[in-house]
């Protein structure tokens, strides 16, 4: 950026007057960064204080004030860490379909319970984890840690081909309540709870063996 010279300036200027005019450019406020949020609050909590009894502020509106700031700062950090926590860096677990260790009835049993309840999240998320239980338990799907909801519903796809639409979308599902903040709808809760009991009556389709010749 040019520097702006004076009016009156002389066409060919001494040092003195070169230095001069970059002091005067550097001191004016274009240059002069804004204060952050924080520098804001800081300074905005320093003028109560320095307001407090003896000013124009009445002193039971002073704590009655910083407790709402410190509250709503409190806040908003709380919501940045849920959503950051686990999605990022290493390690990272997001998308897990954290199965708990209990049988597959159990987890089949809540979910009926909260479908009932009219609580259509929970329906959902025991109702995917009771269909990966109930596949391990019989043998489909071995019980590798760390499956995501998606790579559930792939693996289950093979001994289902039939199921797969169905599948997808109940990872969809669960993916956009467990990970994504989102509120099912009772549909969603209805048809995992009808996948499951057909998933639970179907024979898996198992891969044709090998058979070797000799001769």
């Amino acid at each position: 950026m040019p520097l702006a010279a004076p009016l009156d300036a002389p066409l060919d200027p001494s040092s003195d007057d070169a230095r001069r005019w970059l002091a005067d450019e550097l001191t004016s406020g274009r240059y002069q960064s804004q204060p952050g949020l924080l520098d804001r609050l800081r300074e905005w909590l320093q003028q109560l204080l320095e307001s407090g009894p003896s000013g124009e502020l009445p002193s039971v509106v002073l704590p009655i004030a910083i407790g709402l700031v410190l509250a709503a700062v409190a806040a908003v950090l709380a919501v940045v860490l849920r959503r950051e926590v686990g999605r990022t860096g290493p390690g990272d677990r997001s998308g897990e379909l954290d199965v708990p260790d209990v049988p597959a009835d159990t987890l089949r049993r809540q979910a009926r319970d909260a479908l009932a309840a009219g609580d259509w999240d929970t329906a959902v998320l025991d109702g995917l984890r009771a269909v990966a239980r109930r596949a391990v338990e019989r043998v489909v799907l071995d019980d590798a840690p760390g499956r995501t909801a998606h790579e559930v519903a792939v693996a289950l796809t093979a001994p289902f081909p039939d199921e797969q639409p169905a599948l997808l979308a109940a990872a969809d599902a669960f993916d956009a309540v467990r990970y994504g903040d989102r509120r099912a709808t009772e549909e969603q809760a209805r048809e995992l709870l009808g996948l499951d009991d057909r998933l639970g009556t179907a024979g898996p389709r198992r891969a044709p063996a090998v058979v070797e010749t000799v001769g």
